[in-house]
């Protein structure tokens, strides 16, 4: 088995479900979070990150966005692939400017997620 890890953040449970499934249907270790705060807060993130995030842009409470600003300012460098319905919102370019490294539009084909998982883990 693969010890990659991709922590997964979205607010909606079915859609966090499905790309928690997806990733492990591709071999890689997954966590998934309710919440950008879930996700800040868990011990287990801290003390093993991941090597790359899949995160919603809007979440109640704390964002996407916000939240990768948050790691930037603590010199966090996981790369992080955005998945919204909202590519071309100044939220997602906020999220581009913070350092996402694709941003990809829900729906979105399941082989380009795995090429862009991919493509982050070779780098």
């Amino acid at each position: 088995m693969s010890r990659t890890l991709i922590d997964i953040i979205d607010d909606d449970e079915a859609v966090r479900t499905a790309l928690e499934l997806l990733v492990r249907s591709y071999g890689w270790r997954a966590r998934a979070y309710a919440s950008a705060q879930e996700y800040l807060e868990d011990p287990a993130q801290a003390a093993h990150a991941a090597d790359c995030l899949l995160l919603d842009l809007n979440m109640p409470g704390m964002g996407g966005a916000e939240l990768m600003e948050r790691l930037a300012a603590r010199n966090v460098a996981t790369p992080v692939i955005v998945v919204t319905g909202e590519t071309r919102s100044p939220l997602a370019e906020r999220a581009r400017r913070a350092g996402a490294r694709a941003v990809l539009d829900k729906p979105f084909a399941e082989d380009e997620l795995k090429s862009e998982i991919e493509a982050l883990l070779t780098k």
